[in-house]
């Protein structure tokens, strides 16, 4: 609580030094030194937070130094868009997130102590490996078969299964051997992922699957924060590589053309720009509101529009005919962050109600998550429901950057895959227990492979819309 008191204490900073300067100069000085508390405490929670391991409120947090902290820098330094409330925007998404953080997910129950090493019996881990190696291979037959209008958003996510699967490798052997053979496994299933399922847009989705393989490693230590380290350095190279092949990608459509940027980084940035041109268009008058209806399109994002014509769409096309309205009609999808779904559909007062309902929902997606990855891994489910553990951690990248929709299509569908998984898995193999690892009546294990099947179905009850551009995100590029 004190910590966050800090925080918010900081926050007060730039609103007095934005009364003290001059009216000329109070845009950039004001948003620049915002941009810097929301970065800093951005990594201070994920690097805080869960001890060594990598934690959904982490992962939220991280989001929120990229796409609030370093975008907020990014517009003060272009100074892209003068006419804007850019530095309201950014007051308001700091102290909303800091609230929600220091009422929700600062508690000291909120960071267990760190738990030992996971292991996994070796036949788990072969299995594991094997329906790593079918997923993916799978996936990259399909992408290179069928013609771009057939190809399924389901096509990527099996293949994000699948690599997480391979990881499961790096769980069989014993600490005191080194990892190396079981460590080319799913580094070698990441190149193919990104050689062969990543075309230069979904550059998110490629983060996320690192940050997946990152936590996978995490847990085969238990101890340390080197991991952590080393995510927080190669995060800024990994945006800039990232950036250079966006910016490099060929034109093939005038939608593309339209979202091309030189410097690849127009996802990553522009959220920001676009919750401060909806606050404008608020204080006009000219933004309707939704009243939950892009939260209720997130809940039947995996119904096929095929089978529902009219199915409502979700927030990134909702939005185009207020931030791009030259792009109506086409496959455009905007993304204004987190905090612009909350202002579009309840307006500002939205974003008092988004503290307790998204401090809320993380923290039961947090508490979940932590209990799924932190059993013995003694039977294929309780793989399964681990994996879903990481997937569910991974995916608050998409909350905090767009909303409840590209959470629910990326994480849903990855989420689909896992249940078909579950359903093939023979009854057999349920029973089975590890050698490894003491196994009592009632305890953790059983506990993780009841819950494997409410955590899929909760993302197949509460999914998002389908994007008319089937598998690419808002902005063509996150």
């Amino acid at each position: 609580m004190l910590a966050g008191l800090g925080w918010l204490c900081l926050g007060c900073v730039p609103l007095v030094l934005d009364s003290l300067t001059a009216i000329e100069d109070r845009r950039y000085h004001g948003t620049m030194v915002f941009a810097v508390l929301a970065l800093f405490f951005g990594i201070w929670v994920f690097w805080r937070d869960g001890g060594p391991r990598i934690t959904v409120v982490g992962t939220y947090n991280l989001g929120f130094a990229l796409f609030v902290g370093f975008a907020a820098a990014y517009h003060a330094v272009r100074d892209t868009s003068p006419e804007l409330p850019l530095f309201r925007a950014v007051t308001l998404c700091y102290f909303v997130h800091v609230l929600t953080w220091m009422l929700f997910w600062s508690a000291p129950s909120a960071r267990p102590a760190t738990s030992p090493a996971l292991r996994v019996d070796p036949a788990v881990s072969r299995w594991a490996v094997r329906w790593g190696l079918t997923l993916l291979t799978l996936a990259v037959l399909l992408q290179l078969s069928l013609p771009e209008q057939d190809k399924h958003i389901l096509i990527n996510a099996a293949g994000f299964v699948g690599v997480v699967l391979l990881s499961v490798g790096l769980l069989r052997t014993p600490l005191h051997k080194p990892p190396l053979v079981y460590g080319l496994v799913p580094v070698a299933g990441f190149a193919v992922y990104c050689t062969f399922l990543f075309d230069g847009f979904g550059r998110i989705v490629v983060g996320s699957l690192g940050l997946a393989l990152a936590a996978v490693l995490i847990d085969r230590s238990g101890r340390g924060r080197h991991v952590k380290v080393a995510i927080l350095a190669l995060t800024p190279i990994a945006v800039l590589v990232l950036a250079r092949i966006r910016a490099a990608a060929p034109v093939e459509s005038v939608v593309d053309n339209a979202n091309r940027d030189i410097d690849g980084l127009y996802s990553v940035v522009w959220p920001l720009r676009d919750f401060a041109q909806l606050l404008s268009m608020n204080d006009l008058g000219l933004l309707p509101r939704a009243w939950g209806g892009t939260f209720y399109a997130a809940a039947v994002f995996l119904v096929p529009r095929a089978v529902w014509p009219d199915k409502p769409l979700g927030l990134g096309a909702e939005l185009v005919p207020f931030l791009s309205p030259d792009m109506v009609g086409t496959n455009q999808s905007d993304a204004a962050l987190f905090f612009g779904e909350w202002l579009f559909n309840f307006g500002v007062g939205g974003l008092a109600l988004m503290i307790p309902a998204a401090g809320l929902a993380i923290q039961y997606l947090d508490r979940l998550a932590r209990r799924i990855t932190s059993v013995p891994l003694m039977t294929p489910r309780t793989v399964l429901a681990y994996v879903t553990g990481i997937v569910l951690t991974v995916g608050l990248f998409d909350v905090i950057w767009v909303g409840a929709a590209t959470f629910a299509g990326r994480t849903g569908c990855r989420l689909l895959v896992l249940a078909a998984l579950l359903l093939i898995i023979p009854k057999g193999a349920a029973a089975q227990r590890t050698s490894a690892v003491p196994h009592r009546p009632g305890g953790a294990g059983v506990h993780a492979e009841r819950l494997l099947p409410a955590a899929a179905g909760m993302s197949s009850s509460a999914p998002g819309r389908q994007d008319p551009a089937v598998g690419r995100p808002p902005h063509g590029g996150g």
